[in-house]
């Protein structure tokens, strides 16, 4: 498809709809009416030929094709903000620009940033999540949080945050499970998925059923989204179960929005760590996000040893 072809307001309305799975929600983020939305992503679909989403009294759900599209657009909207907030930032020593993943960013760094203006305000954070890796070396970001097995080609990497995997829903979710389900009652339900990138859809699941004792099948059905925070939301609107990140899904199982059926928690074989240039490594900026970031105190610890 020619570039002429393509319309920016459609894909924007398009990749806010997906990431919230809410045309309202879009609508509000680019602050013009759900009818645009709609009549943007109408559009889309009528350029392309196929459907984006399924439609649906309940709300809206992805197709194939709109699973396909919304991560490379969520990456290609990612990588021209930081790009752009690099043109204009503020003077290097009083910037540090930080980039992880959405959920990350969303459920354990942000709810923490108060802490670090109250003890480094004098240093700006601009915070750019992103599902794929910004490039450190080309100047995109000053730091990253990232998710997985180091290395990262040569940079330096420094242990944050370990994972742990136990399965979260609704209490109304649960209630439809009778309450009390066994393990294996799972494989019969509504599983929701995390697809995350370089992992088949369904392995983290595996990785609990394994601990828990289950032989679960080739194939895991169930719904599917690209981003963990996207899986969780679904999980709090009852559409199914989830494999939560119990480090990132505390405050949510605190307050009551997610539960937990089953007190088993699996090690995930990814952790979170702080990733940097190692020729950087005595900037002010830097050296005092991580002196703070490893200060942190592991959220979700006590539930994981429940």
């Amino acid at each position: 498809m020619r570039r002429s072809s393509l319309h920016f307001n459609a894909l924007r309305a398009f990749e806010a709809a997906a990431r919230h799975l809410s045309f309202s929600r879009a609508a509000d983020e680019l602050a013009v009416t759900h009818s645009a939305v709609s009549h943007q992503i109408r559009q889309l679909e009528d350029l392309l030929g196929i459907p984006l989403f399924v439609r649906t009294n309940r709300g809206v759900t992805l197709t194939e094709a709109g699973h396909t599209l919304l991560p490379v657009l969520a990456e290609s909207f990612d990588r021209i903000a930081a790009t752009l907030d690099g043109l204009v930032a503020a003077p290097d020593d009083d910037v540090l620009r930080v980039t992880t993943t959405p959920t990350l960013a969303a459920k354990w760094l942000i709810p923490r940033l108060g802490d670090w203006r109250g003890a480094q305000g004098d240093i700006a954070i601009h915070l750019h999540p992103a599902l794929g890796y910004l490039d450190l070396a080309a100047g995109e970001a000053d730091v990253a949080i990232r998710c997985g097995v180091p290395p990262w080609g040569g940079l330096v990497d420094e242990f944050v945050l370990p994972i742990h995997l136990a399965p979260v829903c609704s209490q109304s979710f649960l209630n439809r499970l009778g309450g009390a389900p066994e393990p294996k009652d799972l494989l019969a339900t509504t599983l929701i998925h995390a697809d995350i990138a370089g992992h088949e859809v369904g392995e983290e699941w595996r990785l609990w059923f394994e601990a828990a004792g289950v032989a679960a099948p080739a194939s895991l059905p169930g719904l599917s989204f690209h981003d963990p925070s996207l899986a969780l939301q679904a999980a709090m609107d009852g559409l199914g179960i989830t494999m939560g990140y119990l480090e990132l899904a505390a405050a949510d199982i605190e307050a009551g929005r997610l539960v937990r059926p089953f007190p088993l928690a699996a090690p995930h074989p990814f952790s979170y760590y702080l990733v940097y240039d190692g020729a950087r490594r005595d900037e002010t900026k830097i050296a005092a996000f991580r002196d703070w970031l490893l200060d942190q105190p592991p959220c979700g610890a006590a539930m994981v040893a429940r």
